[in-house]
């Protein structure tokens, strides 16, 4: 492999016609389709791929490709790392899809790009887009060619020819493998005959010589050295047993084949009307416009249910600042969620004891504040206080948690004269539909913050610790138990899970936890997309968070957890009590429009796998400290600025709260439901994810001027919805337009152009809480033939909303 020249590791050839393909050496072979079908058979499978299929061709075997009226490549990559010897490449987004299919096609087709327009690209950027490929192949789409002893007869057979298929020009003896899988080698040949039809020492020569048959006709080597590297150890048998199966020497065949046979050389690069046909292709493609047409029956619908959102308030004793409440009251008008989530509210700060007397004033005032917008308090209480995050492991500013007494018991006697007041207070059918967390302290967290007392608990004398598994199922267990004797509707769970920090296994701790007397009635757990390699990456480049580049994380994350659940047997509730792109307040990746479509891609993805999601945070003032006090942006993870003007981020949970639960169409990026009989919604939206400027620029400092230059670029979408199937012929619809983006709304830009400074003074703040909302459009169709169309136009990271409605006569 060169490091200087990228594109002589790398051979682009167009498939122009049906063509047989077969490979022998370590680098890896792929069809890639951009437009039409291809189809390939392989032994005794025939696949079929399609616009953006792929397809790696496995070594040794013939694939007959039939590729006549499409536009499609063979790639073939250097590949030969002495580490990954014996690493096997197999996989295809038709039969064989995995996650990291979109990405490997992404990443294809720009390397593509970089082919047909390479005088406008760097040598670095093509190494990136090589190397990323070859990270993506390796991660997931390899298998080891190996033997095992604990198979099936029949499964040893197809091991061992894979194996063979793999490793023909190494010294293989039948003796050999039949000692590793502990039976005789009459037995295995024998076996191996009956599956395959040959015995295996006849179908290691046939594989050895259908390298040599081809190698004698692409290439002009020696016979001698071609026997060698196909495996043969002694020219004189080698020259026997290709004599005794094609008739004639090797020198006789290479001479008599290549006299009759039509040789097509292979292109090392593209002729040059393939060049501009494709530079055509991407032309268009980069034209910022990709018109699409999407037709959808009103029939039929499938339930969901949108209304699962809960927004994170904060630190408890943060809801008695004036400030704060107001901006709580705000969501009084508009509010898009189910559960507000607050912790601390036990804390001696906030519930003060007096010998045998609470103080439950603070207490009442905070939960007040939730029940009048409306809210339904979802309570940690747990020992967790305030914490500020500079870094992903450092802490800006910390606000602990107070305990007056550490004896369990005193603990439990809190917890009753909590509840008790609160159905003294709000009644019993109120308090019941409030969700109760307990949260189990976190080791690494306390230590960092120093106080690692937290983790400890008193019983008649004996110390416990919290943060061990066994220790904090029999306390919950106990807490459970006295809490619902009060409220026994009451849901009471834990523990807060942290899936982008937690690297123990989890499915002992949750499957004694789940099965045991006081199993938890929801498990809870935090996403947030940290890359541990990133963060290694980055370790002296303290401006840069590791956010995965897996724009899909939150998903994976959710499927990896609700398996392992399914795994123990666990089919209860589950909820992300908090996520977010980074766990910084200091990042300006949260104040870009690039948030508004980050909720919405991911909320709309994992509904399915959870009963409710938790966004951190509501407001930039429960991360306000002193070195942002005079700042309006600065980073913080609020849906609303500390001057309670409102981000992209809140507007997204607006639209998703318009939804009807009835689902007419979804994909990716476009959710259609409705609302029996006359009124239909439309959520659309523009994602696109953080670009290498993000990851590999480290001498870059990002502010509220130069976001925009840390995403990856878009295209404008047109679409044409199509809707079908309305009941009446011919109607008048109103259709409402809500708008908001990069450059509709956008609090980043609307500063931008209405200051300099960060320090925003009242006449300000009151002028951008009007021009950050969404552009409005109204307008009037008329449906015709039980159908109504609708053009769509989505700019990138806009998310826009359309109600439709029909007009009465």
């Amino acid at each position: 492999m060169r490091l200087i020249e990228p594109w002589e590791n790398i051979e682009i050839t167009v498939l122009t016609e049906n063509r047989v393909m077969q490979h022998f050496d370590t680098n890896i072979h792929l069809v890639y389709v951009l437009a039409g079908e291809v189809t390939i058979e392989r032994e005794d499978t025939v696949i079929s791929l399609q616009k953006n299929d792929f397809y790696l061709l496995t070594k040794s075997l013939v694939h007959t490709v039939y590729a006549e009226n499409t536009r499609s490549f063979e790639i073939v990559l250097d590949y030969y790392f002495e580490e990954k010897e014996g690493l096997i490449f197999e996989g295809n987004s038709v039969t064989d899809s995995k996650s990291s299919d979109y990405q490997l096609i992404q990443s294809i087709e720009r390397l593509l790009k970089l082919y047909i327009l390479q005088e406008k690209h760097t040598i670095s950027e093509v190494f990136e887009e090589y190397f990323h490929i070859l990270k993506l192949l390796e991660k997931g789409y390899t298998k080891t060619a190996g033997l095992a002893e604990e198979r099936s007869m029949k499964q040893k057979v197809y091991e061992l020819k894979f194996f063979i298929d793999n490793n023909f020009d190494k010294d293989i003896r039948l003796v050999d493998i039949a000692n590793k899988l502990y039976v005789s080698d009459q037995y295995l040949s024998r076996s191996f005959s009956n599956e395959i039809g040959m015995p295996m020492n006849e179908y290691l020569i046939r594989k050895r010589l259908e390298k040599v048959r081809k190698d004698l006709l692409e290439t002009e080597k020696s016979i001698t050295d071609i026997a060698f590297s196909a495996g043969f150890s002694n020219i004189n048998s080698f020259n026997r047993l290709f004599k005794k199966y094609q008739g004639l020497t090797p020198s006789e065949f290479r001479k008599e084949i290549k006299a009759e046979a039509k040789i097509v050389t292979k292109a090392t690069s593209l002729a040059e009307e393939d060049i501009k046909s494709l530079e055509v292709y991407f032309k268009e493609k980069d034209a910022k416009i990709d018109d699409e047409t999407i037709q959808v029956s009103m029939k039929e619908a499938s339930p969901q249910n949108f209304q699962k959102n809960m927004i994170n308030l904060g630190y408890a004793g943060d809801l008695t600042h004036a400030s704060f409440a107001e901006q709580i009251h705000y969501l009084q008008q508009n509010n898009p969620f189910m559960y507000g989530r607050i912790w601390g509210l036990l804390s001696e700060e906030i519930l003060e004891q007096v010998g045998e007397v609470y103080d439950f004033s603070t207490v009442d005032e905070i939960l007040q504040i939730m029940v009048k917008a409306g809210i339904k308090p979802f309570l940690e209480l747990g020992f967790k206080g305030k914490l500020i995050h500079e870094s992903h492991t450092q802490i800006i500013k910390s606000h602990l948690f107070i305990r007056k007494s550490y004896e369990l018991s005193d603990l439990i006697q809190r917890f009753q004269a909590f509840f008790h007041h609160c159905v003294d207070v709000f009644g019993l059918e109120e308090v019941k539909t409030w969700i109760i967390e307990l949260w189990k302290p976190n080791q690494l967290v306390l230590k960092t913050i120093g106080c690692e007392e937290l983790t400890w608990i008193d019983d008649h004398g004996k110390r416990l610790n919290l943060a061990k598994e066994k220790t904090y199922i029999e306390v919950f267990s106990m807490i459970k138990a006295a809490v619902q004797q009060i409220v026994p509707e009451i849901q009471i769970g834990g523990c807060g899970l942290s899936l982008d920090i937690e690297t123990r296994d989890l499915g002992a701790f949750l499957s004694q936890w789940t099965k045991g007397k006081g199993a938890p009635d929801f498990i809870s757990l935090s996403i947030y997309p940290m890359d541990a390699v990133k963060q290694q990456m980055h370790q002296q480049k303290s401006h840069h968070e590791p956010i995965s580049p897996d724009s899909n994380y939150m998903l994976h994350r959710m499927k990896e957890f609700k398996k392992l659940l399914s795994e123990i047997d666990y089919h209860g509730k589950t909820y992300i009590s908090e996520f977010n792109v980074t766990i910084l307040n200091r990042d300006i990746i949260n104040d870009t429009a690039f948030k508004g479509s980050y909720i919405l891609k991911n909320v709309l993805a994992v509904i399915p796998y959870c009963d409710l999601i938790g966004y951190w945070q509501l407001t930039d003032l429960s991360v306000t400290t002193f070195d942002t006090a005079n700042k309006e942006i600065f980073g913080g993870s609020g849906l609303i600025s500390k001057s309670g003007i409102p981000k992209i981020g809140y507007y997204a949970y607006l639209f998703l709260s318009k939804l009807s639960n009835l689902v007419v169409h979804q994909s990716e990026d476009l959710l259609i439901t409705k609302d029996e009989p006359n009124r239909i919604q439309l959520l659309c939206f523009s994602y696109s994810h953080l670009n290498s400027t993000y990851y590999y620029d480290f001498s870059s400092v990002f502010t509220r001027r130069n976001a925009a230059a840390l995403f990856a670029s878009a295209s404008v979408q047109k679409k044409q919805i199509l809707l079908k199937d309305l009941k009446e012929e011919e109607s008048r619809y109103r259709i409402k337009s809500y708008r908001i983006g990069q450059q509709a709304g956008n609090i980043l830009e609307e500063i931008n152009q209405a200051a300099s400074s960060d320090r925003l003074d009242d006449e300000l703040v009151t002028y951008l809480k009007h021009r950050c909302q969404p552009q409005l459009e109204v307008k009037e169709e008329l449906s015709r033939n039980h159908q109504l169309k609708i053009d769509l136009e989505i700019s990138p990271q806009d998310i826009q909303l359309i109600e439709i409605q029909k007009v009465s006569r």
